[in-house]
């Protein structure tokens, strides 16, 4: 196993993050705006409620799409063509979102109230609250190897934990990597492409770590590891391909889109874009959607799987200072609409879709 250097405190710059949370009362919210209709294979667009977002799950069961949004600790739910559906409060610190196997259960991991919670997807009400331990804080998830893994802690304290559901109680383990080997909860992600594997980026260093991990025994071993591979800095995201061959990996740097051996993490493809790369998604049948920084310029490219040569181009309102948010692109699981989060300057984001994107 080729094994990261040793990653003290002094290691790579700590990025500050501020995060406010808001507490509301558990409900079956309301709708909001609505989507603006589009031609096909053009943008439609919904404003939000939100100046701010966490995370994007898909739902084939339901047609549905769910943001989250820490600031405001709700989840927002549309339907595929956008519009706004239902706006789940009472979830402090809403982060990162996990859907189960079949679609009937979506677990929110609560950074600001120490727990998981798991809302029924169609009623959305509340099925289930895990506590995850005072101060944990977990932020990321990734459902595999039956059980839901997250990211907890803060700094150099942070760690991987996991919740198990499969017996007659829940069980929750917390600290599963050692202490003073991840500078901030990492970004996880799990695919059952790669069964077994656990896949782990550092995204509070501006030079970003990926390991990948067996947890077939359901405590996490390193299979293998790499600092900065292909020169990866300040990760936004991770994403398993469809063959379970490769991870997508997202950073501010380099201004390309990389894609990584999972078995060695060594490069196996660079997808060209701009400054800055800031999101990207792989569909079921494998175009990777690469989504830059650029208020000013073209946002998202579209390819084929392993082809260097986008076969589309998205720029969302040209000329008006319209960014991709981070972590702001997903597809639909049928891969003919991508989902992105946009924002200006103004103090609401806005939720493309984009028709016809994959239309082979």
């Amino acid at each position: 196993m080729k094994q990261r250097p040793d990653r003290g405190p002094r290691w790579g710059r700590l990025l500050a993050v501020t995060v406010v949370g808001a507490l509301a009362l558990f409900g079956p919210g309301s709708a909001t705006a609505g989507a603006a209709g589009a031609p096909a294979g053009q943008p439609g667009t919904t404003e939000l409620p939100y100046a701010y977002h966490s995370d994007l799950e898909t739902d084939a069961r339901h047609q549905r799409l769910y943001i989250s949004d820490r600031v405001t600790g709700s989840v927002l739910v549309t339907d595929f063509d956008g519009q706004v559906v239902r706006k789940l409060d009472g979830l402090p610190g809403a982060a990162d979102l996990a859907l189960s196997e079949d679609s009937r259960t979506l677990y929110v991991a609560l950074a600001d109230g120490d727990a998981v919670v798991a809302l029924d997807t169609a009623t959305y009400r509340q099925k289930a609250r895990y506590p995850t331990g005072e101060g944990t804080g977990p932020a990321q998830l990734a459902l595999t190897g039956g059980k839901l893994w997250f990211s907890h802690g803060e700094d150099w304290e942070s760690s991987i934990g996991s919740l198990d559901l499969g017996g007659p109680k829940p069980v929750v383990r917390l600290h599963l990597t050692p202490e003073g080997y991840w500078g901030g909860p990492p970004r996880l992600t799990a695919s059952p492409a790669a069964p077994g594997k656990l896949v782990a980026g550092e995204q509070y260093m501006s030079n970003a770590g990926v390991t990948v991990y067996d947890i077939s025994s359901g405590t996490p071993k390193p299979l293998v590891a790499q600092d900065n591979p292909g020169d990866l800095g300040a990760l936004t995201g991770l994403a398993v391909t469809p063959d379970g061959k490769s991870l997508l990996a997202t950073g501010g740097y380099p201004y390309h889109h990389l894609s990584l051996a999972l078995d060695s993490l060594e490069v196996d493809h660079i997808y060209p874009t701009v400054a800055y790369p800031t999101a990207s998604a792989v569909s079921a049948r494998g175009a990777v959607a690469a989504g830059v920084n650029n208020s000013w310029g073209e946002d998202v490219y579209l390819f084929r799987k392993g082809e260097s040569e986008p076969y589309r181009v998205v720029d969302f309102d040209p000329g008006t200072g319209t960014y991709l948010r981070p972590n702001g692109l997903a597809w639909s699981p049928d891969g003919t609409r991508l989902f992105a989060v946009t924002g200006t300057d103004g103090p609401h984001l806005s939720l493309r879709v984009v028709t016809a994107a994959d239309p082979r």
